[in-house]
């Protein structure tokens, strides 16, 4: 009893810690993209006022490695639901509702497994004061709480009811095998926790050796059990012998995450405000360039009769016709580009973005969030980072993304647990990749056995630095962080030694 009132103690704190910080986050999704989230409670029902919100996304290039691109093919970017509550036994009767359950197990999971990791940064860190059966204790009952966490979720989610419809059947099994995967990666998680404190640089990481031995054992032995369950439901597994068997245990965890995943995703509405303006901008334009060039051409049949005697006549009002005709043109494509970005001042955005509750989750598919973005692209210039003084520019090229948006109280998402509402956004920044310099190069070092010269292969890369400002529910948070790249990919992300230490994890600091 003692653990379990421990374990909601301590799933409280997490949770509390996560609606405090869990704002933003930023960092490297694969070898080409750029990421960045951000998460937003649902407003109030009470009062009926929606929630705003700003986020801008600043990124600097070097010139020279810029490639000219559209930035909205680049840009990916969904948005789902957050923090899904526990479904009752008794709407766990259709498929979307068995998701939403698991979905919830994972949840659960997921607080258990930043439990376990924040007791370990505690752990390691310099001023630790908490004795050592204390530590043992508390990383003791994550893990059993985790354990219990996928017990009962399979209980409740994954036995069948008599008579019920085949495709129940098949994903109460996906369910169960969703739960498996779940948990192995809380328990691999631990591990890696388990170790960074071994490889800590704190006083207390000789200590600490016994008691993350014993940490240690239980996860072997929570893992052989877990390992065989899925041996005996037939589920694959990780063989580290075999790169087809750990091949196909990605695949079919990537599809298992993306399969429940899918529930939760909000319908997206979008539309470019050039585009569904532009019939109409062309037209008026059309319009005015042709009502300028009929009046020129009045006049100049007026000058025609009177030089048909004479050539030269002839010659200069068939150059000027063709330069009327010509301007006719220019005055076409001047105006709509200009029409274009009045059009989108006047809207306060290039693209407009409605997200919608699905139909299967809201019949009435309610409006959750508005938003208005836009994506630019202008040309700027930092001082010499050698020599700021000396007054020597370094031309690069600045991409921003704004996003103004709001999120809309919806009672009965609230009321099926529903807490937040996630923007994914991912940025390909692969075009610039073929204007970069190779990924290594060839370094002279003295070999101090032979005395002769020889050489090395030392990483290129290039660092682009990224800022991310967030406004909401009246705070401010902003992040400076730099992207280090090469050649080949995107290699990390390397935040600013002036962040908050309590909220470096994240990628958020507050102004």
């Amino acid at each position: 009893m003692a653990i379990v009132e421990l374990t909601q103690e301590a799933f409280a704190a997490t949770e509390a810690a996560t609606e405090e910080a869990g704002k933003v986050r930023v960092g490297v999704h694969d070898a080409s993209r750029l990421e960045w989230s951000l998460s937003l409670p649902l407003p109030d029902t009470e009062n009926g006022k929606p929630a705003p919100y700003s986020l801008r996304v600043e990124i600097q290039i070097p010139q020279n490695a810029f490639v000219r691109h559209l930035p909205w093919d680049q840009m990916q970017a969904f948005t789902r639901l957050d923090g899904p509550a526990v479904a009752p036994a008794s709407d766990t009767v259709t498929i979307d509702a068995l998701r939403r359950g698991a979905l919830a197990m994972a949840n659960q999971l997921a607080r258990a497994s930043d439990g376990f990791k924040r007791h370990c940064r505690l752990a390691a860190s310099l001023f630790a004061t908490a004795p050592h059966s204390e530590l043992e204790d508390a990383l003791t009952i994550w893990i059993e709480a985790a354990l219990r966490i996928a017990q009962e979720s399979r209980e409740r989610l994954t036995r069948a009811e008599n008579e019920e419809p085949s495709e129940l059947t098949c994903e109460r099994k996906l369910v169960d095998e969703y739960v498996s995967v779940r948990l192995l990666e809380m328990l691999a998680g631990a591990e890696r926790a388990l170790s960074n404190v071994i490889e800590s640089k704190s006083r207390h990481a000789v200590r600490l050796a016994p008691v993350v031995a014993e940490v240690e054992a239980r996860l072997a032995q929570a893992l052989s059990e877990e390992l065989a369950y899925r041996e005996a439901q037939g589920f694959t597994n990780a063989d580290p012998a075999s790169p087809y068997a750990l091949e196909r245990y990605l695949e079919r965890s990537s599809r298992l995450k993306k399969h429940f995943q899918e529930v939760l995703f909000l319908e997206q509405e979008t539309f470019q405000v050039a585009e569904r303006a532009y019939h109409w901008i062309a037209a008026f334009v059309a319009v005015l360039a042709s009502t300028w060039a009929f009046a020129w051409q009045i006049a100049l049949m007026n000058q025609a009769n009177a030089a048909t005697t004479v050539s030269s006549g002839v010659v200069v009002l068939a150059i000027a016709a063709g330069l009327v005709y010509a301007g006719k043109d220019r005055i076409k494509e001047i105006g709509r580009n200009w029409m274009t970005h009045r059009v989108q001042r006047v809207w306060g955005a290039q693209r407009i973005s409605r997200y919608r509750a699905p139909h299967r989750r809201l019949p009435t598919r309610d409006i959750v969030v508005t938003a208005r973005e836009s994506f630019n692209q202008s040309v700027s210039s930092l001082p010499d980072a050698l020599n700021p003084e000396c007054g020597a520019f370094t031309p690069i090229m600045v991409l921003t993304y704004e996003h103004r948006g709001e999120v809309v109280p919806n009672a009965q998402l609230v009321r099926s647990g529903v807490r937040r509402v996630k923007h994914v956004f991912r940025y390909d920044l692969s075009p610039i990749f073929a204007r970069l310099d190779d990924a290594t190069k060839p370094v002279p070092v003295l070999d101090d056995a032979s005395r002769r010269v020889r050489f090395i292969d030392a990483p290129r890369c290039y660092r682009m630095p990224v800022t991310v400002a967030l406004e909401s529910g009246g705070r401010s948070y902003t992040e400076r962080a730099t992207l280090v790249l090469h050649k080949r990919g995107l290699e990390r992300l390397e935040r600013d030694k002036d962040s908050n230490p309590s909220l470096a994890e994240i990628g958020l600091e507050p102004n």
